[in-house]
């Protein structure tokens, strides 16, 4: 009796692993533009915390790939990638203030 019990409880456990969603929402499978996937990396920073999301963001506003290049927006997402772990981060948001 203690075996079909464990079994059931162990199916039940599966099912409800099978459907949860995942913490970041990479969207795989779908065939993602490069905005696409720069805006999950900044979703991924703002609502998740990611340092790697915020670090890449701040790369792309600091280069202007893909989005328009904007040293400020680079300077506040390396910041906030420095503020989640980063220590690059933090090295980046230095640099780029004293740039004139």
């Amino acid at each position: 009796m203690k075996k079909i019990l464990l079994a059931g409880i162990l199916v039940l456990a599966m099912g409800a692993f099978a459907h949860s969603e995942d913490e970041f929402d990479d969207d795989l499978g779908e065939d993602l533009t490069d905005r696409d996937i720069v805006q999950d990396f900044i979703d991924d920073c703002d609502h998740h915390g990611d340092y790697y999301g915020c670090f890449a963001a701040a790369m792309k506003y600091e280069k202007g790939e893909v989005l328009e290049k904007d040293i400020s927006k680079a300077i506040e997402y390396y910041e906030k990638a420095c503020k989640h772990g980063s220590n690059k981060g933090c090295e980046m948001a230095e640099k780029l203030k004293t740039i004139p």
